[in-house]
């Protein structure tokens, strides 16, 4: 876990909206863990849901303080660069709108350099 992540093939770095309140997370469809943390899982997909080759990944310790984000394949086994496939624009086009969505829940902020 870190405070600042970047997504597998991505440009843009993420941390945690400082605003940051427990209740956006449940609202947003984060899980609590048996362990305290938050975990956020979102297909990636283009037509079904349930043929999604990828899903967005996401855990935020109970302290809300840390982070993890990764894409990774359907079993999420392993990470997956979504962005050097020209094929898989809708899909970047879908994670970015659940990006986006995050910050305006206040959760995640893109960090500028």
């Amino acid at each position: 876990m870190a405070n600042t992540v970047v997504i597998n093939g991505d440009k843009r770095k993420f941390t945690l909206n400082p605003d940051l309140k427990l209740y956006a997370l449940i609202d947003a469809g984060f899980v609590k863990t048996t362990k305290g943390n938050f975990n956020y899982e979102h297909p990636l997909y283009n037509e079904s849901p349930y043929n999604a080759p990828t899903k967005l990944k996401m855990t935020i310790n109970k302290n809300l303080s840390h982070l993890t984000m990764v894409v990774t394949d359907r079993n999420g086994l392993q990470k997956v660069n979504i962005f050097k496939n020209k094929q898989l624009a809708p899909t970047v086009d879908l994670l970015d709108y659940i990006l986006k969505d995050l910050e305006e829940r206040n959760i995640l902020q893109e960090v500028k350099d």
